[in-house]
């Protein structure tokens, strides 16, 4: 046994021991009422965040949907992340790869994806799916600007404390998605570089 092992002690002051029927009053969930976002609002933040030069250039403007009716993980449903992306001519999304599994949808334009070295054009009204853990990366190789909406099962992951990511590639940029461990999508990215970014918030209205 290595004695320079430092040694702690558990943390036990979140550790409960309940009956049954007082864990199924914490188990039960509010529903989930319905959420509906507007084409103008998410068009809105996209071009809010052109505006900042953190977000350069496609690199991660994407638009994220969320319903507010539940604490924990943020999604458009507990299970789901929703989000628009928009690419303008010519840029590129970097590879990168998550233990989340992803469906895009191209609402408008057409590109190139790559995903494990496998190439895919598409074009508007296609849908792919991108298994868990499959490096991936899309081109724009049109005139007209590509939007994209993806689909993940990113909060059921994070409630899970079981949602990785690797961005850039290389095994030593792997992030367990937790507070105490990433600050950003991108490694190479530190709490202090993300700080300061501008909030762009937009609450639909009826």
């Amino acid at each position: 046994m290595d004695m320079d092992i430092e040694k702690k002690k558990p943390d036990l002051s979140n550790s409960e021991v309940m009956d049954i029927d007082t864990y199924f009053k914490r188990l039960v969930q509010p529903e989930t009422p319905p959420a509906i976002w507007r084409w103008d609002d998410i068009v809105k933040v996209m071009d809010g965040m052109e505006a900042d030069p953190k977000r350069y250039p496609s690199y991660r403007r994407a638009v994220c949907l969320v319903n507010n009716s539940w604490a924990g993980a943020p999604g458009a449903s507990p299970a789901l992340f929703a989000g628009f992306q928009r690419f303008r001519p010519g840029e590129h999304l970097p590879p990168h790869k998550h233990n989340s599994v992803a469906l895009y949808y191209w609402v408008q334009g057409k590109g190139r994806a790559i995903v494990n070295g496998t190439e895919i054009d598409f074009k508007a009204g296609d849908v792919l799916t991108c298994p868990a853990w499959n490096e991936h990366q899309f081109f724009n190789t049109g005139d007209e600007d590509l939007i994209m909406l993806s689909i993940h099962d990113l909060p059921i992951l994070a409630q899970m404390r079981a949602l990785f990511w690797e961005e850039p590639m290389g095994q030593e940029n792997i992030q367990h998605i937790v507070k105490s461990e990433a600050a950003s999508w991108n490694a190479d990215e530190q709490e202090e570089d993300v700080a300061n970014l501008k909030s762009i918030l937009i609450k639909t209205a009826n």
